[in-house]
């Protein structure tokens, strides 16, 4: 797809399973065709040619029916109300055209700081935020500029992870939606429900959770300033939101405030102990009977075919903490902090956990 077309992509007028499926592909072809940028550059700076998830034909074919499958997920919800056709609204043509030359050069500087193996490096903007963080959190994930605290980062982010699953993060970051509608009732809109997303960033699956329930209280909590700045402007429409800069293990909440805790893409970047405290937090602040829920990256043994590319993800990018994680079941970390009646769904390469605390008896 061409950025030309790009400015005409708009919703379907219909939620037909047809119109969005082509929808969908289209806008995945967009994210396919910009994912070009990363190897060309790669081999550019290198002198090789890296290897991708085309390079082994299994798990093409593998990966490629896992991103229609949850497609027709994603598709299957919104025909049948779990969530409205709005959570397909894409961002203004002219702001997407405008991050590609920062994209060039963000993945120029990458590709730089991974062939040097070099994950401290930060602007000076970021470096005033470094003080009082958690060590696991100053350094460069992904090997991006600034790691998550600049505002150029922020700026970036979203983009960069569309571009790295093809196009169906979104997608993915729904999957929280359909368990908590089954939680709270398919017709309800979030009267008198209170929710706390840990690790919201931007604040894109907000998004998603706020149009499922336009009536919910959200909460929305991060370590990073920049991230959160972003968040409040990508949600300025909505009502019902407080952002809260602070460490998901270390919640500044009274115990039993909230009706569901959430987080998507958290814990594969925490370190082990640290993915325990997070849970045991949550769990603290959730009222009894309440849902506790993420979606994350997929582990070991939940789609086999898929588990070589796990081992080798965090090769190619910074995450220190993503090998320990791949090797240690979230279901379970979940169920010895207390999470009873525990579920995982899967979703191309992300996976979706959810459970509730325990009523009080």
């Amino acid at each position: 797809m061409n950025f030309a077309r790009l400015e005409v992509m708009k919703l379907p007028e219909k939620s037909s399973e047809a119109a969005l499926t082509a929808y969908a592909l289209a806008r995945s072809a967009l994210f396919k065709a910009e994912g070009l940028i990363g190897p060309a550059v790669d081999f550019i700076v290198n002198r090789r040619i890296p290897k991708t998830i085309f390079s082994d034909r299994e798990l093409f074919k593998a990966a490629s029916a896992s991103m229609m499958a949850l497609m027709n997920q994603d598709i299957a919800n919104i025909t049948s109300g779990v969530y409205p056709i709005e959570v397909l609204k894409p961002g203004h043509p002219l702001k997407h055209l405008a991050r590609m030359p920062l994209l060039a050069r963000d993945i120029v500087e990458l590709t730089k700081r991974r062939r040097a193996k070099k994950a401290h490096q930060f602007s000076s903007e970021a470096r005033e935020l470094l003080d009082g963080l958690p060590e696991y959190y100053q350094r460069n994930f992904h090997f991006q500029d600034d790691g998550y605290l600049s505002n150029r980062s922020a700026e970036l982010y979203e983009h960069q992870v569309e571009i790295l699953f093809a196009g169906w993060a979104d997608a993915m970051r729904r999957l929280i939606i359909k368990p908590l509608k089954e939680k709270f009732g398919l017709e309800h809109d979030g009267s008198g429900l209170t929710f706390l997303e840990l690790a919201a960033g931007t604040g894109r699956a907000t998004r998603f959770v706020r149009l499922a329930f336009p009536k919910a209280k959200i909460v929305a909590v991060d370590l990073s300033a920049p991230y959160l700045r972003k968040a409040q402007q990508e949600l300025s429409e909505f009502n019902h939101h407080d952002f809260v800069e602070a460490n998901a293990s270390d919640l500044p909440f009274k115990d039993e405030t909230f009706d569901a805790v959430y987080s998507v893409f958290l814990f594969h970047e925490l370190p082990s102990e640290e993915r325990k405290a997070v849970i045991r937090e949550a769990q603290r602040v959730l009222k009894p009977g309440g849902f506790h829920g993420l979606v994350d990256s997929l582990q070991l043994g939940d789609v086999p075919v898929f588990d070589g590319a796990l081992e080798s993800f965090p090769q190619n990018f910074h995450e220190p903490f993503y090998k320990n994680y791949i090797q240690h079941p979230i279901q379970d970390e979940l169920k010895e902090a207390g999470v009873e009646q525990v579920n995982v769904t899967t979703g191309f390469f992300s996976k979706c956990a959810f459970g509730e605390k325990a009523s009080t008896r």
